[in-house]
């Protein structure tokens, strides 16, 4: 092959590699565009889909192999290597998110009306608690151009009053 071949062929992998790897499952990006229109009970039933199928036994594994290696993927503004490899663990990380969009919304559904809606306020704690415990080494990817951590953020809402 010649070298200008070679060399096109090489970028298209990797150019299509790295948009794979920011890929999100089409359950967390509904879940947030339900949360943003202010959808919770249909932003809490997409980020269960995300939760509870088999994508929650993938995002342990990952989490098991981050924790076995003593790895702590970054927040904030990281170099593209680090991208990379906070992408490559996209399971971990939309499972992560799921469970913050799940908590974040059973907490507004609770706080619509705190009387009636007493259940919702046990999600959002369950949710919470679970990225923490199971899923803290997820990350989410914002737009603007940095990554934070679901866990953190949950962390932050607890306790839920």
């Amino acid at each position: 092959m010649k070298p200008k071949v070679i060399l096109l062929v090489l970028t298209a992998i990797i150019f299509f590699s790295t948009n794979l790897l920011m890929a999100q499952e089409p359950c967390i990006t509904n879940a947030w565009e339900a949360y943003n229109a202010g959808r919770y009970i249909n932003a809490i039933r997409y980020a269960d889909q995300c939760i509870n199928n088999d994508f929650e036994a993938r995002a342990a594994r990952i989490q098991h192999r981050l924790d076995s290696l003593n790895i702590t993927p970054g927040v904030g503004k990281v170099n593209d290597i680090e991208k990379n490899k906070i992408f490559q663990n996209g399971l971990l990380n939309d499972v992560a998110t799921a469970c913050y969009v799940k908590g974040r919304s059973a907490e507004a559904l609770y706080r619509q009306n705190t009387n009636g809606n007493r259940a919702y306020r046990q999600i959002a704690i369950d949710a919470y608690e679970l990225v923490c415990r199971r899923y803290s080494k997820g990350r989410c990817w914002d737009p603007q151009g940095w990554f934070w951590s679901p866990c953190e953020a949950a962390s932050v809402r607890l306790p839920v009053q």
